[in-house]
């Protein structure tokens, strides 16, 4: 099963870890919080989100909503995030709409910047791309309809058998 690894940590180390991802905790709550509210709200921040999208000469389209049981949406709202910081802002500067508490600062924004590189990382490791063929839902099949070339799909299927050989 499931093992927390911050369950066994010392007290003070448990306490220190979750002081330093607190900052990154709330950079994450201050994008998923607009973006599903943005969604939900059709009669007022919704229509105001696609005008300040196209006053700054952009598509319209609506923030991707981070939820846990869909890979890779923390990295996919973090990039829409970048492209469309302008947008975010301005949103979240409007008093009249009510974001005003998610407004990002410069810092937190370059926390999202660093955790987006982070988590760019994670397509071309090893173990990401084991675990997305075992998956019991995605296996070959996500790689396939994320539009990967057949000799990288080739490449994650030999790792996991590699693995597989090695291991056990």
């Amino acid at each position: 099963g499931w093992v927390n690894e911050v369950d066994a940590l010392p007290d003070e180390q448990s306490v220190g870890l979750q002081q330093d991802i607190q900052p990154v905790k709330l950079v994450l709550l201050k994008l998923r919080k607009p973006a599903y509210k943005l969604i939900h709200s059709t009669t007022l921040l919704l229509p105001a989100w696609h005008k300040i999208l196209i006053d700054l000469h952009m598509s319209v389209t609506n923030m991707p909503r981070d939820v846990s049981t869909r890979w890779n949406l923390t990295f996919d709202m973090l990039e829409y995030a970048l492209v469309h910081r302008e947008a975010i802002d301005t949103v979240t500067q409007r008093r009249e709409l009510g974001l005003r508490k998610f407004e990002l600062g410069d810092h937190e924004w370059e926390i999202v910047e660093q955790l987006r590189d982070i988590l760019k990382l994670t397509d071309s490791s090893e173990v990401y791309r084991i675990a997305m063929v075992l998956h019991p839902h995605h296996k070959l099949s996500y790689f396939k309809s994320a539009g990967w070339e057949d000799d990288w799909i080739s490449t994650a299927e030999a790792l996991v058998h590699d693995e597989f050989e090695r291991s056990y």
